[in-house]
């Protein structure tokens, strides 16, 4: 199967029914492959009917553990692989940031392999000059940057890696848990560097099993299980069934206002949440929250957090949140609310009583009003907590 290249107004990567399988070999098929007689050996479908689409503009999420064939599929899509069966449709120029290194070897200097790569490329020779000078700024290699690749660290030459794939401009990029390279002050360039690239119209896919990525950069995810898609939407919801993450039974302590879903609040005005809990026991409770502003495809941000205690007592009781002068701008939150038993010297580790949370699909939606400005400063909160009469 050949990859077709076109321009599209309205999807930049396609593939249907895509399916790859590989042939586990052993010696005897080595003999086999020289004597060009028929391997046989059994076979692994990496792959297993694979659809999906790539809107001109958006980075698509594929979530995915360890040899879910994450990896696999990107190397379908960029042609590396040919798929045993399917289709794959690419309409605009790729670069995969998945096999980085590959346009030379380790003798080269940092700048001799910048500068095979702008060629393979097709910079414009009248360009590479600039683009030289923007990856060695990008990489911070320094004076290293004309020294051998083999003498580089690990982080030094996936700094280089990334820097020189990601200088030019192309309309397809196929990322491979790429943005975890370097330190922290690198990995922020990183993204710095993504984010303006989708701004300005580029698209791709980012495969990782790292869900914080998805929230920051996709609005639309799969999630890719032994070969096969097993679940797709919004990012944020493909994340909830990802981690699968238990809800609590509350056997000891739990909310009991089920059927809420929303709570209402006003931007600079004090902010008052009220929660029935219940609790079998007589035991030590900590209450605790957090807001968190969910732009998926862009951030995903925590603008409050925090846990109390709220003593002890079996029965029924209500437990109040208070904010003063809520100083959040006005849009849509995600409130999240959870209930543990107190660790005692006894205990190794507190319990998760109850919890209510986006990433249990059970949490919250806090819509602020008003025209306050979002500001830096969060001011202190107060929780109480009493048993009804």
């Amino acid at each position: 199967m050949s990859i077709a290249i076109r321009r599209d107004e309205e999807i930049a990567l396609s593939c249907h029914g895509v399916s790859k399988s590989f042939v586990i070999s052993g010696e005897q098929n080595i003999w086999r492959m020289f004597c060009a007689l028929p391997v046989r050996g059994e076979v692994f479908a990496a792959l297993r009917d694979v659809s999906l689409e790539v809107p001109r503009g958006k980075i698509v999420g594929i979530l995915g553990r360890n040899g879910a064939g994450k990896s696999t599929l990107l190397r379908v899509l960029g042609g590396v692989y040919q798929p045993t069966s399917g289709t794959v449709d690419v309409r605009g120029q790729v670069c995969g940031l998945f096999e980085m290194g590959g346009f030379g070897n380790r003798e080269l200097s940092g700048r001799e392999y910048a500068t095979r790569y702008l060629t393979v490329m097709g910079a414009p020779r009248k360009d590479r000059g600039d683009l030289l000078a923007d990856i060695a700024e990008f990489s911070e290699l320094g004076a290293d940057f004309d020294r051998k690749i083999l003498t580089y660290s690990a982080g030094m030459a996936a700094r280089l890696y990334f820097s020189t794939a990601t200088a030019m401009r192309h309309e397809i990029y196929l990322i491979d848990e790429l943005l975890s390279v370097g330190d922290e002050h690198f990995q922020a360039k990183c993204w710095i560097r993504m984010r303006n690239l989708l701004l300005n119209g580029a698209s791709g896919i980012l495969v990782t099993h790292d869900w914080v990525s998805t929230l920051k950069l996709c609005q639309q995810s799969h999630i890719l299980e032994r070969g096969s898609i097993v679940a797709s939407g919004r990012t944020d919801a493909a994340v909830v069934k990802y981690l699968d993450l238990p809800v609590p039974d509350g056997a000891l302590a739990r909310f009991c206002d089920s059927d809420r879903a929303t709570w209402h609040a006003v931007a600079g005005e004090d902010a008052v949440f009220e929660f029935d809990i219940e609790s079998e026991e007589d035991i030590p409770l900590v209450f605790t929250y957090s807001v968190e502003l969910m732009r998926i495809g862009i951030g995903w941000d925590i603008m409050l957090l925090g846990q109390r205690p709220i003593g002890s007592g079996n029965g029924r009781r209500r437990v109040q949140l208070k904010v003063p002068a809520l100083p959040l701008a006005p849009g849509e939150y995600s409130l999240t609310v959870g209930l543990i038993k107190e660790k005692t010297r006894a205990e190794d580790e507190a319990v998760i009583c109850d919890a209510r949370g986006w990433t249990t699909g059970n949490g919250y939606v806090l819509e602020v009003s008003g025209t306050l400005e979002q500001g830096t400063t969060i001011l202190p909160m107060e929780i109480s907590g009493w048993i009804d009469d």
